[in-house]
């Protein structure tokens, strides 16, 4: 599964455009490969936007990139509504619940994500204490729908 990471700063005067061309994105359910995606406003930040967005492989998001992306942002209207976007792309790794993050995507109120990068001789005891200790503690945890453990190749990781 690939995982979109996608912040915007956007001003304060902008922030309910930039909302409302959100809404355009919805094409994105009829795109073969597309699962869901999930966005809000990050409450330490008030003027950036986060989204998370799931893609079978990356077939699929490529396709859409070459395709579709242009035409959707066009018609959105979304241009002038942020003055900064950052996009990573992740490989999922495994799930941090007995649960599939895409499955409660409607469902959640509050989204934690966590984007960190970590010194290549980290890596591999980064991956098992997350997997063998901060999933546990996570599953435990009362209101704790699902969540992601995802890679990029680069020593940067997203928990979701």
């Amino acid at each position: 599964m690939l995982i979109k990471w996608i912040k915007c700063q956007v001003n304060e005067e902008n922030k309910s455009s930039f909302s409302n061309a959100q809404e355009g994105w919805g094409e994105l359910k009829q795109l073969d490969g597309f699962i869901g995606q999930i966005g809000g406003w990050d409450k330490n930040n008030p003027f950036e936007a986060g989204i998370i967005s799931f893609w079978r492989d990356d077939r699929s998001y490529q396709a859409f990139m070459e395709q579709q992306h242009d035409g959707i942002f066009e018609k959105s209207n979304q241009r002038n509504t942020y003055s900064n976007i950052s996009v990573q792309i992740f490989e999922k790794m495994f799930n941090t619940s007995k649960t599939d993050m895409t499955d409660f995507l409607s469902k959640g109120s509050l989204l934690r994500v966590a984007d960190c990068f970590v010194e290549t001789n980290k890596q591999l005891e980064f991956e098992h204490m997350q997997k063998e200790v901060w999933n546990k503690g996570m599953m435990a945890s009362p209101g704790m729908f699902a969540g992601v453990f995802a890679e990029k190749k680069n020593g940067r990781y997203l928990v979701a």
